[in-house]
């Protein structure tokens, strides 16, 4: 009884160039996603009611300046050196 609330950060890439990485954070509660970042769209996206109205008030905050900023800081940097280490082990 009660509820599970997660958050999961993906970085897709091709390749280590910055036009390549896409930043997605989704947000689940009961293994139903609500709300995710996409950079690749630049905003939240809702699916659920409380999603829809929490993108609404997040587009129009800090919230989506900072995940904007979140796939140099995370996805950029991290994939350099995934990838480095990927093709030093094959």
């Amino acid at each position: 009884d009660g509820f599970l609330s997660s958050v999961t950060t993906t970085c897709l890439f091709n390749s280590t160039k910055a036009d390549d990485i896409a930043y997605i954070q989704s947000y689940y509660l009961n293994k139903l996603k609500f709300i995710s970042f996409d950079s690749r769209v630049g905003k939240f996206v809702g699916y659920t009611e409380l999603g829809v109205s929490n993108a609404k008030r997040w587009n129009e905050g800090p919230e989506v300046i900072q995940s904007r900023n979140e796939k140099e800081r995370y996805c950029v940097r991290n994939v350099g050196l995934d990838y480095r280490t990927g093709l030093a082990k094959s």
